[in-house]
């Protein structure tokens, strides 16, 4: 069967100039059928302005996105009627009456469109559109992907070169697609097509929010319900998650009310996204003002201590000055969505006066939904006794995100609690083989053979993509293998050098120790030709840029954070750390990489992780990670779990391949016969 040839879209531009006071007249291309389907099919719009004008630093837009079988009467809806009751449209129409010129639309026509195909396409415009940089208000947030239709196999091709064509029209507005793929907002993006266990988990999670809202008031008791999300590193449990704050903030209608309710009953629902992770929450906060979800930062979306705090009353002191109790949490929010959940403390320390960070979460919700996953639990003070981690998982079963069942913790605290369990693995594109390597090794189960699909790199696996891992027997090739992957244009994605935390870092202050007053990942080849830790005794010259080529026996690069853009060493705060160009000189961490996708992900596994008899052993001596390491209560000693799970972290971050070199002289040979087979 021969495939269908798909023509090329048509593009059409105009100036909104007028909002209502004479018609519209669109650019049209070079095409006969131009006029035809601009006006006679189907269309996708976007319309954009710059409120700003323009900056040293750039364009700054705003931007809507729609969709429409007639694009005159939908275009005049919008100046006429639209602009008179919708704050984005009024705010097109004030910029436009300021600047005639200033808003500008987009139209695009295919001769293969029709409604589902146009919904399809407008869904992953915005998707795209919100990883672009220079936008900072995205509107039309519906999500609407549609499934199986006619022409469905269609879409990923019309797409692109729609795309293509307005990044020739307008490349600020409309980046190279290898831009938006990299961006950490595209990868955690609301618009995502969710799978079907996805979206049943969604559907059954909305129906356990909308059972909460509906609970008479003597029902209710201490703790909110949980809903727990599980699933192992990279099975879109993130992406479940913003799907689910866009669904409940942008469409609550769809859970507002019901059919015993009165409609003057109904309230706005109440929804926070809390997260424990820097950058992650970064990321959310910049959806959720895109989408206008939040007018700045830290409104609905919150690390745990600002929302228990937050949803504390005050008590006055004895000096007249107040403060929050965390013992007397306030009237119960509707939701709260907690990504990582697993990053949450189980004991008190000096920014948090409570005990279990997820209890006290639950005691402010009617409904708390968790993303857990304890292979991911990277720290003494993160770690549930294993009684507790029983409750708390169940049978690690899907249970239904509405269907509860009532659990008790160790100290009496009793809630109703769910499961749904996410078990495709979207991230690493691998098959089967492949991805059970990673798991072994990950677990510190075993260091088998490298599966062939994984070593072929132009190979097809058995889920039809490819994926590759590779075993260096030094960093320096390592590292210049990962800048050769970041610097190449078909290479999909990000590439980054990752580590253990088995050199000392304290980002607070810089390092006396060290020439360059950085704290760097160090590491010199012997006489006799084995890695050793640090640099030479007679080395003194710490970091230097493109310094691994010429100089083969030494590596040295600085931690996560430590460098500018000009290669000085400083600490930097703002998007993620892969993200930034000039974070291929340096080493992340879990600290900056947990939760994150890498194209490809070097990682150099420090003497933390050795290979002795045939078996993986995690020594806590080694690691300079003190929250990994120390004990519970000076007892109770969690460092072999921590570091197990710091090594599946950081072996989970790559999409298309994963490069290897060991520090342990014993597990870096037993890798090198793994990659021969």
């Amino acid at each position: 069967m021969n495939k269908r040839r798909i023509p090329s879209p048509v593009i059409a531009e105009s100036a909104l100039v007028s909002f209502g006071k004479h018609k519209i007249e669109f650019m049209l291309p070079e095409n006969p059928a131009a006029e035809s389907l601009i006006y006679g099919y189907p269309t996708v719009y976007v319309v954009y302005a710059q409120p700003d004008g323009p900056s040293e630093v750039g364009p700054s837009y705003i931007a809507y996105v729609g969709e429409t079988n007639n694009i005159e009467n939908r275009t005049s809806q919008h100046l006429k009627a639209d602009s008179k009751v919708r704050p984005d449209w009024r705010e097109f129409r004030e910029l436009a009456e300021n600047n005639p010129s200033s808003v500008r639309q987009f139209v695009i026509g295919h001769s293969h469109f029709n409604k589902s195909l146009t919904l399809d396409i407008e869904n992953r415009m915005m998707q795209y559109l919100l990883g672009v940089d220079s936008i900072k208000s995205l509107n039309n947030r519906r999500t609407n992907p549609q499934g199986n239709y006619y022409t469905r196999e269609e879409l990923d091709e019309v797409f692109a070169r729609t795309w293509r064509k307005l990044n020739s029209l307008n490349s600020k507005l409309f980046p190279s697609e290898r831009i938006i793929r990299d961006s950490a907002l595209f990868k955690a993006s609301p618009f995502h097509e969710l799978t079907k266990a996805q979206l049943d988990a969604e559907r059954s999670i909305l129906e356990a929010i909308l059972c909460a809202r509906e609970r008479p008031v003597d029902m209710k008791t201490e703790f909110g319900d949980l809903v727990l999300v599980q699933g192992a590193a990279g099975t879109g449990k993130t992406v479940l998650i913003s799907h689910l704050f866009n669904a409940l903030l942008a469409d609550s209608e769809q859970i507002e009310g019901s059919s015993n309710s009165d409609a003057s009953d109904v309230h706005p629902l109440q929804a926070f996204v809390l997260v424990n992770h820097r950058e992650q929450k970064n990321v959310y906060n910049q959806i959720a003002r895109k989408l206008g979800l939040q007018k700045r930062n830290d409104e609905v979306v919150l690390k745990p201590t600002q929302f228990i705090n937050r949803r504390s009353e005050k008590v006055v002191l004895s000096t007249g000055r107040s403060k929050r109790d965390i013992s007397k949490p306030m009237e119960k929010v509707d939701v709260a969505l907690v990504d990582e959940a697993h990053l949450l403390l189980t004991q008190g320390n000096q920014g948090y006066a409570g005990t279990n960070m997820l209890l006290d979460i639950m005691r402010r919700a009617k409904v708390t939904i968790a993303v857990f996953d304890p292979d991911q639990i990277l720290e003494t003070g993160q770690q549930w006794s294993e009684h507790n981690l029983n409750v708390l998982l169940g049978d690690g079963k899907t249970e239904g995100g509405d269907r509860f069942e009532s659990v008790e913790l160790e100290d009496g605290s009793m809630f109703n609690r769910a499961s749904v369990v996410l078990k495709h693995q979207f991230r690493i594109a691998a098959g089967p083989e492949t991805i059970k390597w990673i798991d072994d090794f990950a677990s510190g189960r075993a260091v088998g053979t490298i599966p062939k699909e994984a070593k072929d790199v132009g190979s097809s696996s058995s889920a039809g993509e490819s994926y590759e891992i590779r075993v260096f027997d030094s960093p320096v090739k390592l590292w210049l293998a990962i800048r050769e992957k970041a610097a190449d244009a078909e290479s999909r994605g990000l590439s980054r050098v990752l580590a253990t935390y088995d050199w000392a870092y304290n980002g607070q202050k810089g390092n006396s120790n060290s020439s360059d007053g950085a704290w760097n990942v160090e590491l010199h080849r012997d006489e006799a030709g084995v890695w050793k830790m640090g640099l030479d005794e007679n080395d003194k010259r710490g970091f230097i840029i493109n310094g691994d080529a010429p100089d083969s026996n030494r590596f040295c690069h600085p931690w996560n954070y430590q460098l500018d853009a000009s290669g000085s060493v400083r600490r930097i705060d703002g998007s993620a750390w892969a993200e930034r160009p000039e974070t291929i000189d340096e080493i992340g961490s879990t600290f900056t990489i947990q939760g994150f996708d890498l194209n490809y992900a070097g990682v150099i596994i420090g003497p933390s992780v050795k290979l002795r008899e045939g078996k993986l052993i995690f020594d806590s001596k080694a690691s300079k990670n003190k929250r990994a390491v120390s004990k519970r209560s000076g007892v109770k000693d969690y460092s072999d779990k921590n570091l197990r799970n710091e090594l599946n972290v950081l072996l989970k971050r790559g999409v298309h391949g994963l490069y290897l070199f060991a520090v342990d002289p014993e597990l870096q040979l037993a890798l090198e016969r793994a990659a021969r087979g």
